[in-house]
């Protein structure tokens, strides 16, 4: 992103001919040095934040009425705390909104129009009600400090995003900074299928540093339905792998990596899942799932399982049940004995989760849980779950989601 967008945008490039200093990180929207009156009387400055509605390179009306701010509580001139009248949240030790933003309060004014509020109808508008509502005390207390606060300077504008266009949702909802303590990662998912299409569908729209993706297989009529996204009639039978099929489509929001092996994991493949810092396994022989879990168990790196083991049942045989599976760091019971960790083939599948009978809507619940244990591990979500839990059951028949220790479930 460049200074352009600040070029083809009236209400941003009026903030800086207006002498504003105008930052752009992102899609935060920085205005800095903005006075106020602190609670002992003495003149600060702060920054107002808000996030930007883009279309591509052009701003929207701001659908959100509120700011955050960097300073300290703004007062009035008289002496009083504007805190009632302007905050809807506070933080003491402040929060960290990303791109190296800390705030500590959060304002909310609406404009006013016939009587009743309404939105804003740019940034210019947004910007200046607040500088206004809060310099409007400084300069009532120091005749002439707005003037000087707005000295000018040429804008910043500064994005690490790694789409093509930016996640704005993300600055939208503050939350920016918790989603980039994943930004390094590197994570592989074997297996494009069901599951792994899913899996891959989340990931790619993730600020990762690389997706890596594993499958030997090709696009084909029965699968199509199970994937996410839509293949063409065209694309049926042409003999495409399903890795290429899937980089080509998230390209379109993607810029960079995302790498596709048409292979199949082996001896020598699992080798390359040592730089990988995530492992999703989404693929449907057992000996396989084991047998990257142990290497991954082998090389110490994160790894999560997701697969479905579905039949038919029911009194009269005309119903779906069985149950969706999420493995984290998969623990073998019989660690040091012959096979590597392998427990016992006929005991694996007396419990083996994975089935013949796919659908795509719990397809799409596995990859959900198992990228929400993976964004818990990381930190992303809150994590109070009892240590030890290791897998996730989630029953068709019941709707009871059950957790494992150990190995034990």
């Amino acid at each position: 992103m460049s200074n352009l967008l600040i070029s083809h945008n009236n209400d941003l490039s009026e903030l800086v001919e207006a002498g504003y200093r105008v930052k752009i990180r992102g899609a935060y929207l920085l205005v800095e040095g903005i006075p106020y009156v602190k609670q002992n009387g003495d003149i600060g400055k702060g920054d107002i934040v808000t996030s930007l509605d883009l279309a591509g390179d052009k701003t929207r009306p701001p659908s959100d009425h509120t700011v955050w701010w960097t300073g300290e509580t703004p007062h009035r001139a008289s002496g009083e705390s504007m805190e009632p009248y302007l905050s809807c949240g506070k933080w003491d030790t402040g929060q960290e909104l990303g791109e190296g933003i800390t705030v500590y309060m959060q304002w909310s004014r609406k404009p006013k129009s016939k009587g009743g509020s309404r939105g804003y109808r740019d940034y210019q508008e947004k910007i200046e009600t607040y500088v206004q509502e809060v310099g409007g005390e400084a300069e009532t207390k120091r005749p002439g400090i707005l003037e000087a606060a707005r000295a000018g300077g040429d804008p910043e504008v500064e994005s690490k995003t790694r789409f093509k266009y930016v996640d704005t949702s993300a600055y939208r909802n503050g939350i920016r900074g918790i989603e980039q303590r994943i930004e390094d990662e590197i994570v592989a998912v074997v297996g494009v299928g069901g599951s792994g299409s899913y899996l891959v569908d989340i990931l790619a729209k993730t600020n990762i540093k690389e997706l890596h993706l594993y499958d030997d297989d090709v696009l084909e009529q029965h699968n199509a339905f199970r994937i996410a996204g839509a293949a063409r009639i065209e694309e049926l039978g042409s003999g495409k792998s399903k890795v290429e099929w899937h980089r080509e489509r998230y390209a379109a929001v993607r810029e960079e990596g995302i790498y596709i092996h048409e292979k199949r994991i082996d001896d020598e493949t699992l080798k390359c899942l040592a730089k990988c810092t995530t492992v999703f396994i989404a693929v449907d022989c057992l000996n396989s799932r084991r047998k990257i879990q142990n290497k991954c168990n082998e090389m110490g790196v994160l790894h999560i399982s997701v697969g479905l083991g579905l039949d038919i049942e029911g009194d009269n045989n005309d119903q779906i049940g069985g149950m969706v599976k999420v493995e984290t760091q998969y623990r073998p019971k019989d660690v040091g004995k012959e096979g590597n960790g392998i427990r016992d083939r006929e005991e694996e599948q007396a419990n083996q989760v994975y089935g013949n009978v796919q659908t795509a809507e719990l397809n799409m619940l596995g990859a959900a849980l198992a990228i929400t244990e993976w964004k818990a591990i990381r930190d992303v979500y809150r994590n109070e779950r009892e240590n030890g839990i290791d897998s996730i059951l989630y029953s068709v028949s019941t709707g009871r989601i059950l957790l494992g220790k150990k190995g034990k479930g």
